[in-house]
C-alpha cells in the first residue's frame, strides 16, 4: 500500500485564507483515500501549545480511519524551522516512518527532508516573482529565505493550481513541463449554493436591499483603487447605482486603500465590512447583485467561483488564471482600465437577458470545480508512484 504523509501546519493558522482551506480540504480527501484502503495517510504537525481545538473534527475524522495516523510533536513552530533551515534537521519523514512514497507539501514552507525523499509540492501561485511590488520587504525577506526556485526544483511532482501557475513555474524557474500536473481546487458546494433565507445575514451586517460585492483581503494586488474609481464614474453617468459592499480583512497598505475611497465622490455610497464570520460568506454572495473581482493576479482565485455558485453574475480582471477560472461564464474586463470595467458594471445593471444568462452559465461553471475530483486526481497521481 503507498504510504502519504502531508504537512497540515496551514491548519494551525489562525485565520484561515486559501491555502489552509486548501490544506483542509485535500487532507478530508486523503483520508476518504486512505478509509478505501488505496492508499496510508500520515499527518504531520508542530505546535508547542495543547492540540488544537479547532482541528478537533479533523482529528475525530482520522481516528475513525484505521489507515490514517496523526503526528503532533511539542514543538514551537519557529524553534522548529529554524533548526531545518540552519542544520537540515530534523528530516521530518524520517520522523514520521521509515519509509514514504511521497512527502506532501501543501504550500512553500521551510521543512527538512531526507535526500531519498520524495517530494510532491503544490504551488499555488508566484505572485511575489511577478508582482514583487505587493510583497511587503519582510515578505519578500521570507521568500528569499525559502529559496522558491530550488523548493519546486528538487520536488519530484509538483501540482499546479491552474494553467496560469503551471505556465508562471515553467517561464519563472524553469521546471520541466512534465513534472508538473494541474488539479483544480474545488469549492464546497454544501457552503456555496443558493440560499433562500438570507433575512438574519442582512440585517446581522445592515446591508442594503441590493448592492455590489467585492470579497477579499483589502490590499494592493485586488485592485480596489480601480474599483473605486470605476464605481465613481458610474455613480457620475448612471442614476440608481446599488451601494459598494467591499468585505475582507485589512492587509498590507489598507491605509492607502482607505485615504483613496476618503477622496472619492461615492464614498458615502461605499462600505467597509472588514469582521465578517465565515458562515455568513455564502449567503452575502446570494444577496449581491453583482460580484466584482478586478485583481492583478490570482493563481487559482476562489472568491468568483464561489459567488457564482451562489448564483451571482461575476466580473473579473482579464489576467493570470482568472479567464481559465471563470472562462465564458462572467465578464473579462482590463483590470487598469478604469471604463472597461465601469462599463461592465453598467451592462450587468442594465442589460437583465445577459444578465440571467451569466447567472445559468455561472452556476453551472462552478459545479465543474469539485473537492472530490481534485482528491481522486491527487490520489492518482500518488498512487502511480512513478
Amino acid at each position: 500500500m503507498t504510504t502519504i504523509a502531508c504537512d497540515i501546519r496551514p491548519l494551525l493558522e489562525a485565520n484561515w485564507g486559501g491555502v489552509s482551506w486548501y490544506t483542509y480540504y485535500l487532507t478530508r480527501e486523503l483520508i476518504k483515500e486512505a478509509r478505501r484502503g488505496t492508499l496510508r495517510l500520515l499527518l504531520f504537525y508542530s505546535q508547542f501549545k495543547k492540540k488544537p481545538i479547532a482541528l478537533e473534527p479533523l482529528f475525530k475524522l482520522c481516528r475513525q480511519t484505521p489507515n490514517v495516523t496523526i503526528k503532533g510533536y511539542r514543538l514551537p513552530n519557529k524553534l522548529l524551522n529554524l533548526s531545518m533551515h540552519a542544520f537540515k534537521f530534523p528530516w521530518i519523514d524520517e520522523l514520521l516512518s521509515p519509509k514514504i512514497d511521497y512527502f506532501i507539501l501543501p504550500n512553500l514552507s521551510l521543512i527538512a527532508l531526507s535526500p531519498y525523499a520524495r517530494r510532491l509540492a503544490v504551488c499555488h501561485d508566484l505572485s511575489w516573482e511577478i508582482f514583487p511590488e505587493f510583497f511587503t520587504l519582510r515578505q519578500r525577506l521570507w521568500h528569499r529565505l525559502i529559496r522558491p526556485r530550488k523548493f519546486y526544483q528538487t520536488a519530484k511532482k509538483i501540482i499546479a493550481v491552474s494553467q496560469n501557475t503551471k505556465q508562471d513555474l515553467i517561464d519563472l524557474y524553469d521546471i520541466a513541463p512534465d513534472k508538473i500536473t494541474v488539479i483544480y481546487p474545488g469549492i464546497d458546494t454544501h457552503r456555496f449554493r443558493l440560499i433562500k433565507d438570507t433575512v438574519p445575514v442582512r440585517i446581522k451586517y445592515q446591508l442594503p436591499p441590493d448592492f455590489l460585492l467585492f470579497v477579499g483581503t483589502l490590499e494592493p494586488r485586488k485592485n480596489l483603487e480601480t474599483l473605486i474609481e470605476a464605481y465613481d464614474l458610474l455613480v457620475q453617468n448612471r442614476p440608481q447605482v446599488p451601494p459598494l459592499v467591499i468585505v475582507g480583512p485589512e492587509g498590507w497598505k489598507f491605509d492607502q486603500i482607505y485615504r483613496f475611497w476618503l477622496r472619492a465622490r461615492s464614498r458615502d455610497q461605499i462600505r467597509f465590512v472588514n469582521k465578517m464570520d465565515a458562515e455568513d460568506l455564502p449567503v452575502i454572495y446570494n444577496l449581491a447583485r453583482i460580484f466584482i473581482y478586478p485583481s492583478f493576479y490570482e493563481g487559482f482565485g476562489f472568491p468568483p467561483l464561489e459567488s457564482m455558485a451562489c448564483g451571482t453574475p461575476v466580473i473579473v480582471g482579464h489576467g493570470s488564471s482568472l479567464p481559465e477560472i471563470v472562462a465564458d461564464a462572467g465578464v473579462l474586463v482590463d483590470p487598469y482600465n478604469i471604463v472597461d470595467l465601469a462599463l461592465a458594471i453598467d451592462r450587468l445593471l442594465s442589460d437583465k437577458q445577459f444578465y440571467d444568462k451569466l447567472k445559468v452559465m455561472g452556476l453551472k461553471r462552478a459545479s465543474e470545480f469539485t473537492w472530490e475530483k481534485m482528491g481522486k486526481g491527487v490520489a492518482k497521481m500518488l498512487i502511480s508512484n512513478d
